[in-house]
């Protein structure tokens, strides 16, 4: 008989806004992002997409004073496709995994990305999920190498704690660019702390408030030095909706 199971087993569209945020390095340090988010869990893996809007403020005479910036990121997973548990140690599945990043202009940023991935049991540590990807890096942009000449390592978490009675959501990502071709090493944390807005009126996990850290060394592969500051430390404040 034929499977009636959806392909979809659960998906999640978001907007955020970050009407404000400061301290950023290497573009205007001053700016505002909106942000489209869509994930689903699938028959064969899971997918990830999100695209950035951002917004500068106190841009140069003459530059750009907006960009936008994306990423779509699928896994499949083995376990799923073969129909066997492949848990081992910490990790509950292995998937295969890639990304492709992509700016506005693509001689400055784009990537392509792929490797390994692995889902981690989180158990009882409170955490609602935590991934782990490592992937081969190529950059596409102009100038530079051709081929997986350098490694990535990215990690994502969510874990949802409450005061009182009031939730509260921290998650975000890292990721770490190791260095190994001819890009420089980076290392990019952007975590989230926000109130569940929703619960307080019976919705919960559909309205987030709170702040976006950003936290980069070496930004966009570029090297720190006296002269010029790519150390990036800034925050914003988020809204967040779930459709």
């Amino acid at each position: 008989p034929a499977d009636s199971k959806p392909f979809i087993n659960w998906s999640d569209n978001s907007l955020t806004l970050l009407p404000y945020g400061w301290g950023f390095a290497v573009d205007p340090g001053e700016q505002s992002t909106f942000t489209y988010e869509h994930v689903h869990d699938s028959r064969i893996g899971d997918l990830f997409v999100f695209v950035d809007f951002v917004k500068f403020h106190g841009a140069p005479d003459g530059a750009d004073d907006s960009t936008w910036y994306g990423e779509i990121s699928p896994r499949l997973s083995l376990g799923k496709v073969l129909g066997k548990d492949l848990s081992f140690a910490p990790f509950k599945d292995v998937l295969i995994a890639a990304t492709y990043e992509r700016g506005e202009d693509a001689d400055v940023a784009e990537a392509v990305l792929a490797g390994v991935g692995f889902d981690l049991d989180v158990g009882r540590t409170g955490l609602r999920y935590l991934q782990l990807n490592v992937y081969g890096r190529s950059e596409l942009t102009e100038g530079t190498r051709d081929g997986f000449r350098d490694v990535q390592v990215t990690m994502v978490a969510a874990r949802p704690f409450s005061v009182g009675k009031a939730r509260f959501l921290a998650d975000g990502y890292c990721d770490w660019v190791l260095g190994l071709g001819s890009e420089e090493w980076s290392y990019h944390l952007n975590p989230q702390v926000s109130v569940d807005l929703g619960n307080l009126w019976s919705k919960p996990d559909k309205l987030f408030a709170g702040v976006e850290l950003d936290f980069w060394w070496n930004k966009y592969q570029i090297p720190n030095s006296a002269a010029f500051d790519t150390n990036q430390t800034a925050v914003s404040l988020m809204f967040k909706e779930h459709l």
